[in-house]
């Protein structure tokens, strides 16, 4: 084997293990951005049950970050919806790049694309059009 062909095969490795890491490290932060995602969930059903509108108290303390806070009950499921927009999103953005990740990841290994991988739902759109056109769906 000449040089190059031991440097190709190198760079080749050395890409493979950078894909594999970064893979690998998307999934440990969607795991913990499904739990802040779940904990924020938790936070605004037990505000609606033992906190109704109207009585007392009014003012609550919420954690941002490491802070802890005490804040209108409004504002603070107000920033709780904030926070779960921006982690369902950072989760749909994370989603994404680990499908490119692996796909590359399968493109340096020479293996077939995953099959089925790249499915999006359709949109509520799309199933209204369905349920017009086809009776019984």
């Amino acid at each position: 084997m000449a040089a190059t062909d031991q440097q190709k095969l190198m760079e080749i490795l050395v890409e493979t293990e950078r894909v594999a890491d970064r893979i690998l490290a998307n999934k440990q932060e969607l795991v913990q951005l499904d739990k802040r995602r779940q904990d924020t969930r938790e936070a605004l059903r037990y505000i609606e049950q033992h906190f109704p509108e109207g009585k007392q108290p009014q003012r609550l303390w919420i954690t941002i970050g490491s802070m802890l806070v005490k804040q209108n009950r409004q504002e603070a499921i107000e920033l709780l919806r904030k926070d779960q927009r921006t982690t369902e999103e950072d989760i749909e953005r994370l989603r994404g790049e680990q499908k490119e990740l692996v796909t590359r990841q399968r493109d340096l290994e020479h293996e077939r694309p995953l099959r089925g991988f790249d499915l999006k739902p359709l949109s509520k759109t799309e199933i209204a059009g369905i349920r017009s056109n086809l009776p019984g769906f």
